[in-house]
């Protein structure tokens, strides 16, 4: 993505306006984010409330394909919301009805043959990935899989809002689909004894419930004006695609990739490890999508100044931003490191995932930083134009951890081992990262830059 060099109309010189425009935008995200975190959370602790259930240690199974399907959720809904943005005042509004359902066509097919694989390749992936659990390929993933097609075009519709500005309806939309997903997986699990099939009816239920009501208020906002070149719809959508949505799917796919070999090792070396690890990953999931929701928030107000700002005021932005999410995760952080025992508590089942919830907390506890400052480092730059460049980074990355990790496996390491490797490359992944990002603001400057 070429930066603009215009410096025409520049943004408010109070040196707080760019602040207060970019949080205009952030909070609503903030808090639909936060939302969505105490929605997955909220899962746990009701398929935790029954100990003899194998629910909570599927889940944690199924987490490597959680991952997956995340990939593909941040690739489609990422290209829609920058295709929507960049539709605000440079390209027809029209035209992001069109994305929307374009992107939820590819999204159900990808997902429709990801189960078809499951259960024919049942047989190997059990072997390889089923830890103690029965029928997770051949039944349960393929529906779990199925169930969250709703989710993920209500998502896109969310997308395309969001981009237009609309935060708040986007807030709105996602708070009534988490009431309805606990009201129904709490009903299913407690009253019904569905086990695990509560959570796919949760899924499948609360986003058809409220699709239709963000299809239609996207519809409402941007169905409006003509397209002058209805040509450069597919090259513009596709542009975007390649340059911020498929780096983004490639490099979190990777992701799924080290987690596949993470949860396997985890359960082999203790099964009440797996819910552990589980636990420490959706807390930090707390942090982590808030990140991504400011660093977003930040990445649009950027994208739809482009041809509208001084180079001053955007790099202001961009170094401004960066320090004031620092300082709020060094100070989450340390109030996470004051709680710890009472939070795994509201998420264990037994005494035994209480226990590897302490000890996995303790020695992940530097991550809920770095993680969460990686996400939002990682978000505005895949949204600014360096997408590729950061998933070149990725594999190299997490391609050494995955062989780190094997090794770990093969020489007999213990979970102390492992989770000090993971602090490692968490590290090397942030530093990375800073000096991507310093290299952007450098090329927004317009000073050499690689």
């Amino acid at each position: 993505m070429s930066i603009s060099k215009q410096s025409t109309l520049s943004l408010p010189a109070s040196g707080m306006g760019d602040v207060k425009q970019v949080l205009g935008i952030a909070w609503p995200m903030i808090l639909i984010a936060i939302v969505v975190s105490l929605s997955q959370n909220g899962q746990i602790w009701i398929l935790g409330r029954n100990e003899q259930s194998q629910a909570l240690y599927q889940l944690s199974m199924l987490q490597p394909f959680h991952f997956l399907f995340i990939a593909l959720l941040e690739c489609l809904t990422i290209t829609n919301q920058v295709f929507s943005a960049r539709s605000t005042r440079d390209w027809p509004s029209k035209n992001v009805i069109k994305s929307t359902l374009l992107l939820a066509v590819a999204g159900t097919v990808f997902l429709s043959l990801l189960a078809g694989v499951s259960y024919l390749f049942e047989a190997p992936l059990q072997t390889t990935m089923g830890g103690d659990t029965q029928d997770l390929f051949r039944q349960t993933l393929p529906l779990y899989l199925l169930s969250l097609i709703p989710l993920l075009i209500f998502e896109l519709g969310n997308a395309g809002l969001r981009g237009q500005g609309k935060t708040l309806s986007s807030m709105l939309l996602i708070s009534g689909f988490i009431i309805i997903n606990l009201a129904v997986c709490y009903v299913g699990f407690v009253h019904h004894q569905l086990g695990f099939q509560a959570v796919i009816y949760a899924n499948l239920i609360s986003a058809s419930a409220m699709l239709p009501f963000s299809l239609f208020m996207l519809f409402r906002t941007v169905n409006h004006g003509s397209d002058p070149q209805p040509g450069a719809f597919l090259p513009r959508l596709f542009a975007l695609m390649t340059d911020a949505g498929i780096p983004i799917f490639l490099s979190m796919l990777i992701a799924f990739a080290s987690s596949a070999v993470i949860f396997p090792l985890i359960s082999q070396m203790n099964t009440d490890y797996a819910p552990g690890f589980l636990i420490v990953v959706k807390l930090r999931s707390l942090f982590i999508i808030p990140a991504v929701a400011l660093g977003s928030a930040i990445a649009i107000f950027v994208n739809q100044q482009l041809s509208a700002a001084t180079q001053e005021s955007l790099t202001r932005m961009l170094s401004r931003g960066m320090l004031a999410i620092s300082l709020l995760y060094i100070t989450l952080t340390a109030i996470v490191y004051l709680n710890q025992r009472s939070l795994v508590d509201l998420l264990a089942n037994t005494v035994a995932v209480q226990q590897a919830g302490y000890l996995l907390l303790s020695l992940l506890l530097p991550t809920f930083f770095l993680t969460s400052m990686l996400a939002a480092t990682q978000t505005m730059l895949e949204q600014l134009g360096r997408g590729k460049r950061v998933l070149i980074m990725t594999l190299v990355v997490e391609s050494v951890m995955v062989g780190g990790i094997l090794i770990l496996m093969q020489s007999q390491g213990n979970i102390t081992d492992l989770a000090h490797l993971i602090v490692i490359f968490n590290v090397i992944y942030f530093t990375i990262f800073l000096r991507e990002y310093w290299l952007l603001i450098k090329n927004l400057r317009g000073e050499d830059a690689l």
